[in-house]
């Protein structure tokens, strides 16, 4: 799917991303962290398609589950005592429930931020703060970038390697390791040389000094104003309603939540809704897009 939501101005993207993580993270109301898990997972798959269920396979899901039985051995609070461990500590029902919302909150958070990595690029990191905080912005935007630079660089170096190895045959363990220290090496070299030629780019270009000027192609649209509209009237109503005391939980000593009456029910819809924001602009636009395309 074409992802709509990514070409809004960085401003209202980075908004966004604030308020759902910020939410995610410190909102344990378990119909919370679902929601926030589900929506995270959506709209991830939506930007990265099979991408994001192989990086839920391989790293959220096993966080999930270590998260989910450290907890418990470590965190013996809660009243319900389900049963003793053999070193004599208790296992709680509420220890065991505490570890199960953590490890979801942290996988809810993880797939955030493997979207916002989608979304925020370096260029935009740039545009929000370089005239703010220079110096900050400019090392966001090269980590953000350097990363994957330095993953591909890395695969090359290997290839390359490969080309000297025994024609495919299997090599010793300390051959193998010998070319990891290479690779390592080469990779240092390489990190440091594009350091220096990106701050003496950055220098020559003026960066950072006084009244420099700068060119961007983002422009703030009446889309751009009508979406920062829902989101900043949605947080607003969120944070009436958490003030209100209208999601009330605890997990200890004892687990119990409340999930019922008109406020609690009017919380859980917009909070679902703010979370499901990038899924449903880019359906939006999908079905304006074919909408377009029939009237022709």
């Amino acid at each position: 799917m074409n992802d709509a939501f990514n070409k809004t101005h960085p401003f209202v993207t980075f908004l966004y991303f604030a308020l759902t993580i910020g939410f995610s993270m410190f909102l344990m109301h378990p119909v919370c962290i679902v929601i926030s898990l589900f929506c995270a997972f959506l709209n991830a798959f939506c930007v990265n398609g099979g991408k994001t269920a192989v990086f839920t396979a391989k790293y959220v899901l096993p966080l999930i589950v270590v998260i989910m039985i450290i907890n418990p051995v470590f965190n013996h609070r809660g009243m319900t005592i389900i049963t003793y461990l053999p070193w004599q500590n208790p296992l709680t029902l509420e220890s065991v429930i505490y570890g199960g919302a953590s490890a979801v909150m942290f996988g809810s958070v993880l797939l955030w931020f493997s979207l916002f990595n989608k979304v925020m690029t370096s260029d935009k990191i740039m545009y929000l703060f370089g005239r703010i905080i220079p110096s900050l912005s400019l090392v966001i935007s090269m980590t953000l970038r350097f990363v994957p630079r330095f993953i591909a660089q890395l695969k090359e170096v290997r290839t390359a390697q490969s080309c000297f190895d025994n024609h495919g045959e299997k090599q010793p363990l300390r051959k193998k390791f010998k070319g990891l220290i290479g690779a390592f090496s080469v990779m240092i070299s390489w990190s440091l040389e594009n350091a220096i030629e990106t701050a003496d780019s950055m220098k020559s270009r003026g960066y950072g000094l006084k009244g420099r000027t700068a060119y961007s192609v983002f422009k703030f649209k009446k889309s751009d104003g009508v979406l920062l509209g829902i989101i900043l009237s949605s947080a607003a109503v969120l944070t009436a309603l958490i003030c209100a005391g209208t999601v009330n939980y605890s997990y200890f000593p004892q687990f119990k939540f409340d999930f019922s009456g008109i406020l609690s029910i009017t919380f859980f819809a917009v909070y679902f809704f703010v979370m499901l924001i990038p899924f449903i602009t880019n359906v939006w636009e999908g079905l304006k897009w074919k909408r377009l395309r029939s009237a022709i």
